[in-house]
């Protein structure tokens, strides 16, 4: 989930930067985390590619009043803006960051397209691109309908789920799962998120983590007819925790819409 946590880190941290909550130094060293190095190329005003520091001055100072976290996959665009080209991008990517910002701004997002290693950690690249007004969350839920959802999909799979004995899985399954949740440990967000978006970060991380081995691996399933009922269990569940991880890590821009409408 590389792309998911970056994206997800630049949307909280760099949404609590536009509200006051921390400094450009703060959301840009929390955005870069243990990567060697970020560079964000487009931004405007800027000829050259620019630490996150001073992308997210520029996006502010362009009107850009919140970030919003989108996890498309191919089939499901839901949240992204267009056009048909940034929509490409940002499904190949698996992630995408979109500017807030009133109508008459110029509208923005941010895709990680690219990332390579040196020495000291990944060097990572983020693109700006302009892209179509649309008012948020553009078809996702809430933070409250997002954890609803989540936690119905979560019931109606159960019984499925535990008829493939997936969730129990194989001995070789144990230490991928043990690394899952040493990583899930690491996830540093904003204290000025809400506690129950933060729950929900952490909820829907391990659940998109448990999905991704349980599809590198035939768990229970031993048949090819075990197998499809697996993948149509996990379909609807997937989506679920994609949706919420957006809610979660959007929150602070759903709680300002709200207290702009009041």
């Amino acid at each position: 989930m590389p792309e998911t946590r970056r994206a997800g880190a630049l949307t909280a941290w760099g949404a609590a930067y536009l509200a006051g909550a921390v400094s450009l130094d703060e959301a840009d060293a929390a955005t870069v985390g243990a990567d060697a190095l970020h560079r964000v190329v487009g931004v405007p005003g800027e000829d050259s590619p620019v630490p996150v520091s001073i992308a997210l001055g520029r996006l502010r100072a362009h009107g850009v009043t919140g970030l919003r976290l989108v996890l498309p996959e191919a089939g499901d665009p839901t949240g992204l803006p267009g056009p048909t080209s940034f929509t490409s991008v940002a499904i190949l990517a698996g992630a995408a960051v979109v500017c807030v910002a009133p109508p008459e701004v110029p509208a923005y997002a941010l895709v990680a397209i690219s990332s390579a290693t040196d020495g000291s950690g990944d060097v990572v690249r983020w693109d700006v691109a302009t892209v179509e007004f649309a008012p948020a969350p553009a078809g996702l839920p809430t933070l409250a309908e997002a954890e609803r959802g989540l936690l119905e999909s979560m019931a109606a799979s159960t019984d499925e789920l535990a008829a493939l004995d997936v969730a129990r899985g194989r001995d070789d399954v144990a230490p991928r799962l043990r690394r899952l949740d040493r990583s899930l440990r690491d996830i540093d967000l904003p204290a000025t998120l809400p506690a129950r978006a933060q729950r929900l970060v952490a909820t829907a991380s391990r659940l998109l983590g448990v999905l991704d081995i349980a599809a590198e691996s035939d768990g229970g399933a031993v048949t090819g007819s075990e197998v499809l009922r697996r993948d149509a269990a996990l379909r609807p569940l997937r989506t679920a925790a994609r949706y919420a991880l957006c809610a979660a890590y959007s929150a602070a821009a759903e709680d300002r819409a709200t207290n702009a409408a009041r």
